[in-house]
């Protein structure tokens, strides 16, 4: 995640019980395995406190500015960041080091633990990924046949494909398909719930686009939650299955994930232990949550240590350990990426400390996971806040620290001063026309906030930064560039460029 992803959930609103069973234990024995059946409980490997303490009370913004910012213990974070609860866990050598829980299931609730749910969101796409990849090896799917041979109940519409250059299960999931890119909003709880055959169809109830191929396939990257529903389709015609069956079947339970789910509406004896979605300014998701129909993109529900077993599987396939995975399906899955993009997966780092990286966010909810296939080390989180990205990043940064990776650091800046006279020239309102946003700049107590409005506004106290004249950062690693002049103003923000518009500073 970098400067631009951190925030860009809130930029789409300016456009638009208590107790199982057992928790997972594929893969863990003796001491472990006991702690874990114990009600929720978290885990901590023997040597693992030291480095455990460091990272709780190691927390520390996304952009440090020099002699101004002491590390932090997470709950402080928390509080800071308005994240009732948040959950996390750590890889070690191949191993689970130890995995943690803080807060509430919803503001001044009961108290989070290791084995509280949490919507996933994108984190599903991986999953699917490699619930389609057994099949594949086990000779159910072909991933380079035409998608048309799978679909049974649904056709896609003529578009850039043709019978020489077809979808097929590899370009959908490795969203290079040529199906308009975006994401899914999902329904609320009072909202009727759209079929799949709606949602790619664009038909009443759906919320998103009809899908459609507008580019050839293998052409060109472009992230699809469309494309995924087409794969959710494609799957239940030939399994005759539900796909929360079908997952259940093909990955959950044999990676002994027993608390994963892909059911949707999330059953009713799943609540008392889910934690609520909650907005940027603390307010619960009315519900507690939405609905995503669209299960194989954004359908999952998990705990960290669900996710933390995911990636364990990954990594034992890499090595060649796995019974799930062969070694050549994990290593070719990660071969051949698209500016750093692997099926979904980020390539972050180079050599020893590559990192394949994978975000998810839902309306109240972000989530993360992170693994160096080589090394054996990641981590994971999952919060029940729109603010949790930000946080999920703090902790990945403090993980780094204590565990000695290369990447996920804080960056590190000095703060300058400028005149006030230059703080009120850079005020205004700055549209973005091909983005539909409109950001303000208020100039207020000598200092520049950016304000976002609609649904998801938030205001960011911008700081000005030695040897950048005009470029402001808040601690999230969110930039602002200025460029102009009075009659002329404009902004650089996650990429884009703004301009101001004229008589509105």
């Amino acid at each position: 995640m970098n400067k631009y992803t951190l925030l860009m959930p809130l930029l789409s609103g300016l456009t638009i019980s208590a107790v199982v069973d057992t928790l997972p234990m594929s893969g863990l024995e003796g001491p472990m395995q006991a702690q874990l059946q114990q009600h929720w409980s978290c885990y901590t490997a023997s040597d693992a406190q030291a480095r455990k303490n460091q990272v709780e009370d190691g927390m520390l913004p996304h952009v440090v500015f020099d002699g101004e910012i002491n590390p932090v213990s997470v709950e402080t974070r928390m509080a800071m960041s308005k994240t009732p609860a948040l959950s996390v866990a750590v890889i070690h050598k191949g191993e689970l080091d130890w995995s943690a829980a803080w807060g509430q299931l919803q503001k001044d609730g009961t108290d989070a633990d290791c084995g509280s749910l949490f919507q996933a969101g994108s984190i599903a796409k991986p999953f699917t990924l490699l619930a389609a990849l057994r099949m594949n090896t086990a000779g159910l799917i072909d991933f380079d046949e035409n998608i048309e041979n799978y679909l049974l109940s649904y056709d896609l519409p003529p578009g850039r494909q043709t019978k020489a250059n077809p979808v097929t299960f590899r370009n959908l999931l490795a969203h290079s398909s040529g199906i308009a890119r975006g994401g899914y909003a999902g329904y609320a709880q009072n909202e009727p719930i759209p079929t799949d055959h709606q949602i790619v169809r664009g038909e009443t109830p759906s919320n998103s686009r009809k899908v459609e191929v507008l580019n050839a396939p293998g052409t060109s990257l472009a992230y699809s939650g469309g494309g995924y529903t087409v794969i959710e389709i494609a799957l239940q015609d030939q399994l005759h299955k539900p796909f929360d069956q079908i997952m259940r079947e093909w990955l959950l339970t044999p990676v002994g994930m027993k608390q994963a789910d892909f059911t949707m509406p999330l059953p009713t004896s799943s609540h008392s232990h889910t934690a609520r979605g909650h907005q940027i300014d603390g307010a619960i998701v009315a519900g507690g949550w939405n609905n995503y129909p669209e299960q194989a993109a954004a359908g999952l529900w998990a705990t960290a240590t669900d996710l933390a077993m995911f990636l364990l599987e990954i990594h034992k396939g890499y090595e060649g350990k796995s019974s799930l995975f062969t070694q050549a399906s994990i290593r070719e899955m990660l071969a051949n990426p698209i500016a750093n993009h692997a099926y979904g997966f980020r390539l972050m780092g180079e050599g020893d400390q590559l990192f394949v990286t994978h975000y998810g966010g839902t309306v109240g909810y972000r989530a993360g996971m992170t693994l160096n296939l080589r090394t054996g080390d990641g981590a994971v989180f999952l919060a029940n806040s729109d603010n949790g990205a930000n946080l999920g990043e703090e902790f990945f940064s403090a993980v780094s620290r204590a565990y000695d990776w290369s990447i996920f650091r804080e960056e590190r800046v000095k703060r300058a001063e400028q005149p006030d006279a230059v703080l009120k020239s850079l005020a205004g309102t700055y549209v973005f026309p091909d983005q539909g946003w409109e950001v303000s700049v208020v100039y207020a107590q000598d200092s520049l906030t950016l304000v976002f409005p609609a649904g998801n506004r938030l205001s960011l106290v911008m700081v000005p930064i030695e040897g950048r004249p005009n470029v402001f950062v808040h601690e999230s690693g969110v930039y602002a560039n200025f460029d102009g002049d009075s009659e002329n103003m404009n902004i650089q923000l996650f990429g884009q460029i703004g301009q101001r518009q004229a008589g509105v500073e």
